[in-house]
């Protein structure tokens, strides 16, 4: 793979998982202020920790592969998100909220996402 489709490869990767985290935090966010329509919202247990392994494996890879390996912090940034979203589905933040600390863990995967896709198409993503 060249350069300039790796890069793009990269960026496009990166968006991708975080948008999937967004997309998380935002379920996270409307699920109980949508009382009445709750029960459509509501994702099982099992739906929610296949969409955190998925977006994790997703974003683990394409961050060894481009910049994390020369950027600490980012690859930092995305373990503490990491590890917070995990607790928080595993119930190990108790009494918070499992909606307000899987929110701040998708958003924090997403940060490091973010960061991750613009120092991609800055070019600065070889390692």
């Amino acid at each position: 793979m060249n350069s300039d489709a790796r890069q793009s490869f990269l960026t496009r990767g990166s968006t991708l998982t975080a948008s999937a985290a967004t997309w998380c935090a935002v379920h996270c966010a409307l699920t109980p202020l949508l009382a009445v329509a709750a029960p459509a919202l509501a994702l099982s247990e099992t739906v929610e920790l296949w969409m955190l392994g998925a977006t994790v494996t997703l974003g683990a890879v394409l961050l060894v592969i481009g910049p994390a390996t020369r950027r600490l912090s980012i690859g930092a940034l995305f373990s503490i998100g990491a590890g917070v979203w995990a607790a928080s589905l595993a119930g190990w933040l108790e009494p918070i909220s499992e909606a307000a600390t899987s929110a701040a863990g998708s958003l924090t995967v997403a940060a490091a996402m973010i960061v991750s896709a613009r120092v991609c198409r800055t070019g600065d993503c070889e390692a």
